[in-house]
């Protein structure tokens, strides 16, 4: 599945497939599935609980975006450092949180 999502003031084409996951595991040496279900746990924590959370739930959500950027259209990043640096206000809009966490799901739950 394909998706143009906007992070800060500039939109990507993201593909999520099931060649996504093995992807974010050679990136990251995790697993996509547990940091998936991990980000659900985060999101429904309390308000206290999740203030601690957010540095994770960010890392993981632009990590899993970074490989879906890449899998789409490799020329739109030049790494991920760079990818890092060319976003300017991470919680301006938060919607393309959502957005990343839906898309990465796509492959895995059709049909669910």
């Amino acid at each position: 599945m394909r998706k143009t999502i906007k992070i800060s003031d500039k939109e990507y084409e993201m593909k999520s497939s099931a060649y996504t996951q093995f992807k974010y595991r050679d990136m990251t040496g995790r697993r996509m599935l547990q940091d998936l279900q991990d980000l659900t746990k985060l999101q429904d924590a309390k308000d206290e609980e999740m203030i601690g959370g957010i540095d994770d739930l960010t890392e993981i959500v632009l990590k899993m975006a970074y490989v879906m950027i890449e899998e789409a259209d490799s020329s739109q990043v030049k790494g991920y450092d760079e990818f890092l640096k060319s976003i300017d206000n991470l919680y301006e809009n938060t919607d393309w949180i959502n957005e990343v966490i839906e898309l990465a799901v796509s492959p895995i739950s059709r049909g669910i």
